[in-house]
């Protein structure tokens, strides 16, 4: 079973590290609500934005596969970027290892 590291920025700046195996029934959201993390309040069909975080991560392939329900949701946040993303939407992957989340209320 293959492993992955997310690295978490919490919404007061601490930094936190999971180690989690990849299965691709899961999406990030719920990795990241499994560790802990008060996120993922519609069950991750892109309705609420609890989940809504900035991804540092150089790699522009998670922002070219953003669904249009996803742009909606986000266009309406105070705090959205180009690094915003809905990560219900995301599957787990082996592409993600050592990505980077910035937590965002």
């Amino acid at each position: 079973m293959d492993k992955i590291l997310i690295h978490i920025i919490d919404i007061d700046g601490e930094k936190h590290t999971v180690e989690c195996v990849v299965d691709s029934t899961l999406n990030l959201m719920e990795v990241v609500r499994d560790a802990g993390f008060p996120i993922g309040n519609c069950g991750g069909i892109a309705l609420c934005a609890s989940c809504h975080c900035y991804v540092e991560k150089e790699e522009k392939l998670f922002f070219n596969l953003k669904s249009d329900l996803e742009e909606d949701m986000l266009d309406q946040l105070h705090n959205y970027n180009d690094n915003s993303r809905l990560i219900c939407q995301i599957p787990l992957s082996k592409k993600l290892n050592g990505i980077t989340l910035t937590l965002k209320n």
